[in-house]
């Protein structure tokens, strides 16, 4: 019975991981999703359905992606992130609010812990569109001025 117990524990903080990890894939699987049940719902079949909503999915996070490496614009670039990272807040909230309900139904208490994952998602998947991470200082003399001649090639011997 204690093997279940630390089983399930592990199992629940390997999920919270994988929420933390995949927050910024948010946007695309709900477009993937509206896409594949809107193609449903128009008679185009399950096949179409699965290849439409995977194909619109890649191609909103791709988009995304080439949006944020590209555009140069801090105020596109901030409005392209926040729009990775406002589903992932509602998902935090979301798996937080339900993972929170197995143990408490205490409303007061689920809605500040969804509203803490919902704001630790958010950040986390700022952070994974744009690429950004921890600054790493630069040495002193990384750019400092180069000192002697260049010198010529010197032929090596193979012998």
């Amino acid at each position: 019975m204690t093997f279940l117990l630390i089983f399930g524990a592990v199992a629940g903080l390997y999920m919270l991981a994988l929420l933390f990890r995949l927050a910024s894939y948010a946007l695309p699987v709900y477009v993937g999703i509206g896409c594949a049940f809107l193609l449903l719902r128009h008679d185009f079949g399950h096949l179409a359905a699965i290849v439409g909503g995977l194909t619109a999915g890649i191609a909103t996070l791709l988009l995304g992606q080439c949006l944020i490496a590209f555009i140069r614009s801090t105020m596109l670039r901030t409005g392209i992130a926040l729009l990775f990272a406002i589903p992932a807040a509602i998902a935090g909230f979301q798996g937080a609010h339900a993972l929170g309900s197995l143990a408490t139904d205490n409303s007061a208490l689920l809605a500040v812990l969804g509203s803490i994952a919902a704001l630790a998602t958010s950040i986390s998947a700022w952070r994974s569109v744009t690429m950004t991470g921890p600054d790493t200082p630069v040495p002193p003399n990384f750019a400092g001025p180069v000192s002697g001649h260049a010198h010529a090639a010197r032929p090596t011997s193979t012998e």
